[in-house]
């Protein structure tokens, strides 16, 4: 007997239990296979959830940085302001993205 991840919510569970204490999946009629092949697909969509993640980030950062250049905006305008805060939310977000890329790598 042994303890796996739900391959629907993740949580602990018996590989024996006929299904999940957490949210009740149906653990029992699967076959060994089935759970490793869905446990490998959640695994797959997180991974491509993530590369998303960072690609938005990226095309807001570079959005706001050819906007900030082609645009010129006046100083302490608001267009400067929103401009600065959408590079610094892209910056951001995608440095965080890439941080958890790592770690997403590293399970």
């Amino acid at each position: 007997m042994a303890i796996i991840n739900c391959p629907f919510c993740g949580k602990k569970a018996s590989d024996k239990s006929a299904a999940c204490g957490s949210c009740g999946g149906k653990l029992g009629e699967m076959t060994a296979e089935e759970l490793s092949r869905l446990q490998r697909d959640k695994k797959m969509a997180e991974g491509r959830n993530l590369n998303n993640q960072a690609m938005m980030s990226l095309v807001l950062f570079l959005g706001s940085f050819a906007w900030y250049y082609q645009r010129q905006p006046e100083t302490a305008s608001l267009e400067l302001y929103g401009v600065q805060s959408a590079m610094f939310i892209g910056c951001a977000w995608y440095l965080v993205t890439k941080v958890r890329i790592v770690l997403y790598k590293r399970k």
